[in-house]
């Protein structure tokens, strides 16, 4: 059926009034014509294809502070319940932020696997007061290898028949209320994909602060894959550094041409005060003291030689940790 001209008229005008306010342009053709069906289908309402935009690359790219909501709220609830997602940890005396990583961490996946390299404080009984933390393997004494551990992880995680394995750190914690928000772009935006990537936010002195201007933060990464379709023989290779540092989180077998950007974002703490980033300058150098390609760790401990003067960002209440404890007063 052809569309009314006054239909057409109101369309496009909220089409371009969208492109125009969330991605400062007119809109191209095939972006117009795409969201024009939708709309005269039905399909999406207004606050739908709002949704849509800003779950696009294009959005994500500049707006690191955006919190997202669920466009189709109707088709999230509990249908996360029946995706097997596995979280793998690899971790190291991370008692500071553990507790509030796994809450999150346990809020989206079914189950937990934990590699301990050694921990000398209270990460293990953490681990141990987490139901879904399912598998524990605990080492000590070794040389720090990451690909050698991660590729023990992922069998670990493979033995629990994932539909998708996440990746994280045990100073990262996945933004609250990002349940239905993975849910959505797993099963309904991007249902094909193979690996997904989040945003990063490195929190920074207080609890819901982060810088926004500064090309060594907020930045992207790959945290999550889905294993349906991959190889038989997922494997993590060495790297190019000492102690085959910076690993991926995504295996090396697993190729990246059905990558897509997740809306889910990762508040990373382990920059969060200047003792953190002197302890992490101090372990990288010692295990890479001739490193150039990340700044020589530089960035660490003197941010201010590789960005302009600081712009903050806040995220809103229930969004962050609030209850941050302090480095010298952990009981």
């Amino acid at each position: 059926m052809k569309m009314k001209q006054s239909e057409y008229k109101k369309y496009a005008e909220v089409i371009r009034e969208y492109y125009l306010q969330l991605l400062n342009r007119e809109p191209d053709e095939g972006g117009f014509n795409y969201y024009l069906n939708l709309l005269k289908d039905n399909s999406i309402n207004k606050e739908q294809l709002k949704g849509i935009i800003k779950s696009s690359p294009e959005f994500l790219e500049f707006h690191p502070e955006d919190i997202p909501n669920t466009i189709y709220p109707d088709k999230a609830g509990n249908d996360l319940l029946d995706l097997n997602i596995v979280a793998m940890y690899r971790i190291k005396n991370q008692e500071r932020w553990l507790e509030h990583s796994l809450k999150q961490t346990s809020e989206i996946c079914k189950e937990i696997v934990v590699l301990d390299d050694g921990s000398t404080d209270s990460t293990l009984k953490i681990c141990k007061r987490f139901p879904k933390v399912v598998d524990i393997y605990h080492q000590e004494g070794l040389c720090f290898d990451e690909t050698r551990d991660k590729n023990i992880l992922l069998k670990m995680a493979l033995k629990r028949h994932p539909d998708f394995i996440m990746v994280i750190d045990g100073d990262e914690v996945i933004m609250p209320n990002m349940k239905e928000v993975l849910f959505e772009d797993l099963t309904i935006l991007h249902p094909d994909a193979n690996v997904f990537e989040f945003r990063a936010l490195d929190m920074y002195k207080n609890p819901n602060q982060f810088q926004i201007n500064n090309p060594t933060t907020n930045y992207l990464a790959k945290y999550l894959f889905r294993v349906k379709g991959q190889p038989t023989d997922l494997y993590y290779s060495n790297t190019s550094y000492p102690g085959n540092m910076h690993c991926s989180h995504i295996p090396q077998s697993i190729g990246l041409e059905k990558a897509a950007r997740s809306r889910v974002k990762i508040l990373h703490y382990g920059y969060y005060d200047d003792e953190l980033r002197q302890a992490k300058y101090n372990f990288y150098k010692k295990l890479d003291p001739n490193n150039k390609t990340f700044y020589g760790y530089e960035h660490l401990i003197h941010p201010e030689k590789f960005s302009i003067p600081s712009e903050y960002s806040y995220l809103p209440k229930g969004y962050y940790i609030e209850n941050i404890r302090n480095l010298y007063n952990l009981n």
